[in-house]
């Protein structure tokens, strides 16, 4: 059976889509069948992986709660140019759709209602891309999910207190749902150790969380990465032994470990 893992942070920018993309593009090369699931209104990951056409079926179908969505749930599901890589597009239209979920809870986890049995079924490892907050979409992505990876930005002034408090809002979701959804590990991103900040906020991480709850293995500040995300493409497929590339494959050995033993 498979595993769904949202990665989550309510600050930007510290590395969520590029390591739902580049995490999964790493753990398919591994021979594992990996999904991922954009429910960022941003849609980096659904450019990045679908392209920019409108898709026929997407996310918002899935979260729309007055829509009964295709039995079928294939047809939620796109093939990447990635082996082993699927993608569930989002759309612009699901911004309408956050109110709802709060109306009612059960409207936070329809997706686990129609999606998780699936997923998990049909796939080693699905990765949620979530927005930079914890509203509705984020909550229904953690409702969902076995685990939570939360990426930490080093350099970055209030790094320490965001991973603090995604690590109590995923207790929140688990306690008032009921749910097992826990938190698994802190992944440091953007970092360039010849920066004291840099160092300060690694130290200060590991200071805190023990090496069961953080990789091992830190992402660099790397323009390799950058240039992959600009491209649309992964790091994998713009350069295979980039550093970026090295370190999100030693990411994916890690999380196998932990999660497969």
């Amino acid at each position: 059976m498979g595993v769904i893992i949202t990665i989550s942070n309510h600050k930007g920018g510290v590395g969520k889509t590029c390591t739902a993309i580049n995490l999964g593009h790493a753990l398919a090369r591994s021979g594992r069948k990996v999904l991922v699931i954009d429910f960022d209104l941003q849609l980096n990951c659904t450019e990045n992986l679908y392209g920019k056409d409108r898709p026929l079926s997407s996310l918002t179908d899935l979260l729309d709660p007055s829509n009964e969505p295709s039995v079928d749930l294939q047809d939620f599901v796109y093939n990447t140019e990635h082996e082993n890589v699927f993608v569930i597009p989002n759309t612009k239209q699901s911004a309408a759709l956050e109110h709802q979920l709060f109306l009612k809870p059960e409207n936070l986890q329809l997706f686990r209602t129609r999606f998780r049995e699936y997923a998990t079924a049909e796939f080693d490892y699905t990765l949620l891309d979530t927005p930079p907050n914890y509203g509705g979409f984020t909550m229904s992505a953690m409702i969902a999910s076995d685990c939570v990876i939360v990426p930490c930005e080093t350099g970055s002034r209030n790094s320490m207190e965001g991973v603090n408090e995604a690590v109590r809002f995923i207790e929140s979701i688990r306690e008032d749902f009921k749910l097992d959804v826990k938190f698994l590990k802190v992944l440091l991103t953007k970092c360039d150790r010849r920066v004291v900040v840099h160092k300060a906020t690694v130290d200060q991480i590991k200071n805190y969380y023990p090496l069961e709850k953080r990789f091992e293995t830190i992402i660099p500040a790397n323009t390799h990465l950058q240039q992959a995300e600009m491209m649309g493409t992964t790091i994998f497929k713009l350069r295979s032994n980039a550093t970026g590339a090295i370190a999100y494959k030693d990411v994916s050995k890690e999380l196998i470990k932990c999660i497969e033993g």
